[in-house]
């Protein structure tokens, strides 16, 4: 099994692609790390196998094409994926779905529009509507990018003057939005992670002392926690109506309940390896497999009988 993995060139050595390297050699997996800026992509019109790798026309595709570029995904990244979809490659996630969560204002009206629990949320204009924010929240509120990772982007703000200050950081060149904050989960949320329509796992993450924000990467630490029925249907639903293979769907606490914080294209796990002790590259390849292995399947059975090579004779 021939996959590749694109991510940007200075990702190469991050823990999660060296974890898939790791898993690829135990499992006898031939995986290469793409760049999208090392990318020629030609449209032929022809049905020609049209994509360069570092200026070298590619004689060999790819089984399956795994993004890795997440909240960084370019739109030359996005064009790559969506070229190796149109060259009949699995691509695990899809360039629409990436872009859709990618887009947090966009996800939370989807999400919303399935009637899934999302923390109410408005599309920030500058400059702020105040009045208008007023109304429709109570402080304290968080104001988030539309696009981020590892908390970054994101801040909580007590009052009306602390979200104004904070929203001139932010100006007219970068949108907003701004959400109310769930009390519940101030410091705190859970990460269920999804891998081919099964949630595997998930853990709590908590910020570090003097910190709203729960992510690993932010200094917060992590536990195993079990899933239960809400944590793994919401998790389910999410990934499916976002269309996302592989998925870090984040959960809010909510007075004994949760809500939906944001789903992630392509989440890191260095945390979630560390409180679970599950092996996620294993876990995408072992998805991978069964799933190329019930394409060829369906392949075979679409095939005129004549095709089909016949059983031997017994006589």
């Amino acid at each position: 099994m021939r996959v590749w993995i694109l991510a940007k060139r200075e990702k190469f050595e991050t823990y999660e692609n060296l974890r898939f390297q790791e898993a690829a050699q135990q499992m006898g997996i031939s995986l290469t790390l793409v760049a999208p800026e090392d990318c020629e992509i030609l449209a032929t019109g022809c049905g020609r196998k049209s994509i360069y790798i570092e200026q070298q026309e590619v004689d060999e595709l790819p089984d399956c094409f795994i993004p890795r570029t997440g909240s960084g995904t370019t739109y030359f990244a996005s064009a790559v994926m969506r070229h190796m979809e149109r060259l009949g490659v699995f691509v695990l996630n899809t360039h629409d779905s990436v872009a859709l969560a990618m887009d947090k204002m966009a996800s939370i009206q989807t999400l919303s529009s399935n009637s899934l629990p999302i923390p109410k949320t408005i599309l920030a204009k500058f400059p702020l509507d105040l009045e208008l924010i007023d109304k429709e929240f109570t402080y304290p509120v968080i104001i988030k990018k539309l696009s981020g990772s590892h908390g970054t982007g994101i801040a909580l703000c007590q009052d009306r003057s602390q979200l104004d200050d904070t929203a001139g950081f932010v100006g007219r060149s970068s949108n907003a939005i701004i959400q109310e904050c769930i009390e519940d989960s101030i410091g705190r949320d859970i990460r269920v992670f999804v891998v081919g329509g099964r949630a595997i796992g998930a853990m709590i993450r908590t910020a570090k002392t003097g910190s709203f924000k729960a992510n690993y990467s932010a200094g917060g630490s992590v536990c195993r926690v079990e899933l239960t029925p809400e944590m793994e249907w919401l998790a389910l639903e999410s990934a499916r109506i976002v269309g996302l293979d592989i998925a870090g769907v984040d959960l809010l606490f909510d007075r004994g309940g949760y809500r939906i914080c944001e789903v992630n294209s392509s989440p890191y796990f260095m945390g979630f390896e560390e409180a679970t002790g599950i092996d996620i590259p294993t876990e995408i390849f072992n998805f991978v497999r069964v799933r190329l292995e019930r394409s060829q399947q369906a392949i075979v059975q679409q095939l005129p009988r004549s095709a089909v090579a016949p059983e031997p004779c017994l006589a």
